[in-house]
């Protein structure tokens, strides 16, 4: 059960990460292009229903990944 937080904690920091460098790189540069290509398969569920463009061009689906994690985490520990 311990490592399974663990990689669940891996993986917000990876989030938190590239919401980060999405601030202050472009999508080809080195660190945010290997950090979108992971965390592009948790956003595509999300942005298949909620469009950043519906949300005025402020993508939250990090923010949704995040909470639905904590919320996992929770139910583990």
């Amino acid at each position: 059960m311990g490592i399974v937080v663990m990689i669940i904690q891996g993986i917000i920091g990876l989030v938190i990460i590239d919401a980060v460098l999405s601030w202050v790189q472009s999508p080809n540069q080195v660190p945010r292009k290997y950090t979108q290509q992971l965390t592009s398969v948790l956003y595509a569920p999300i942005h298949a229903v909620i469009k950043p463009q519906m949300t005025g061009g402020l993508d939250i689906a990090p923010l949704i990944v995040i909470i639905a994690l904590q919320f996992i985490r929770g139910l583990l520990v």
